[in-house]
């Protein structure tokens, strides 16, 4: 399978901006990223999942979150309010020309995704979240805590760090991941922290409002975000057309876990069937 060229992308909001076209587009896919990573390491990570999302006719489009990749910012140091604005637009220059607009989000990109459709669903045409953050494991010390730090040492970390060995059963794309110059593995700080519990609360007061087609995909031996958060929001949203997927032994990166296959063949067999109407 070739690999398309990187093109890059502006939508006006300053944040490094990718574009992956295919050689027989049918619709765009806007792609978001997880804590720490960026956007091009679902180039050949992912079980390669930008290539296989261009062959399969979509063009992919992708940013990388303040102090994350290529875009400025002191590492890991997110205002995921601003993101979620950021995200918004994004979704806006994608939708100008009426091409349809698929949106796939995975971890803390699955919260910025589910939140961004939950605030304004208008031109999407489907949604795949992989293991997404959407339920912010938080004791309500630590979050009064975290908002307080945060206005005033926003990079000050408060929690561990995550584990690699968390991530993957491959030992190959554990080692990747540890040595990925481009990766942040601080923990998360306080000013994403606290800004990320904002927006996984705004969105839950909307998810009951959701009709837009979603894909959920979630590892039961996820020690990074918890399956919980995506069954609880797969028996709220109202959506007609909406599938749910825990992989019993999966963890929290599927693409990169044992199960890749199947569950890179369920996510494509989805937006496919999706894409083409």
């Amino acid at each position: 399978m070739q690999t398309p060229e990187t093109e890059a992308w502006d939508f006006g909001r300053g944040r490094a901006g990718y574009l992956w076209r295919s050689p027989a587009p049918k619709a765009r896919l806007l792609l978001a990223h997880g804590y720490g990573e960026y956007a091009e390491r679902y180039i050949d990570h992912y079980h390669r999942l930008i290539p296989h999302l261009t062959a399969a006719g979509f063009d992919v489009h992708a940013f990388d979150l303040e102090g994350h990749g290529r875009t400025e910012g002191t590492r890991g140091v997110t205002d995921m309010r601003r993101a979620l604005g950021e995200h918004i637009a994004a979704r806006a220059a994608l939708t100008e020309d009426g091409t349809p607009l698929f949106l796939l989000g995975h971890s803390l990109g699955g919260l910025l995704t589910a939140a961004s459709v939950a605030k304004s669903p208008a031109g999407v045409a489907g949604v795949v979240l992989s293991a997404p953050a959407i339920e912010v494991p938080i004791s309500p010390m630590l979050k009064a805590v975290a908002g307080i730090v945060a206005s005033v040492a926003p990079a000050a970390r408060l929690t561990p760090p995550i584990s690699p060995d968390s991530l993957s059963r491959i030992p190959e794309e554990v080692a990747a991941y540890r040595e990925d110059p481009m990766i942040c593995l601080l923990p998360p700080p306080a000013r994403l922290g606290a800004t990320a519990v904002s927006v996984a609360e705004e969105g839950w007061r909307r998810y009951d409002d959701w009709r837009v087609p979603v894909l959920v995909v979630h590892g039961a031996k996820d020690a990074a975000t918890p399956a919980s958060g995506s069954e609880r929001f797969f028996g709220m949203i109202r959506a007609t057309d909406k599938t749910l997927r825990i992989f019993p032994e999966g963890y929290h990166e599927l693409l990169n876990d044992l199960d890749r296959d199947e569950a890179l063949a369920l996510i494509l067999g989805w937006l496919e069937a999706r894409g083409a109407r």
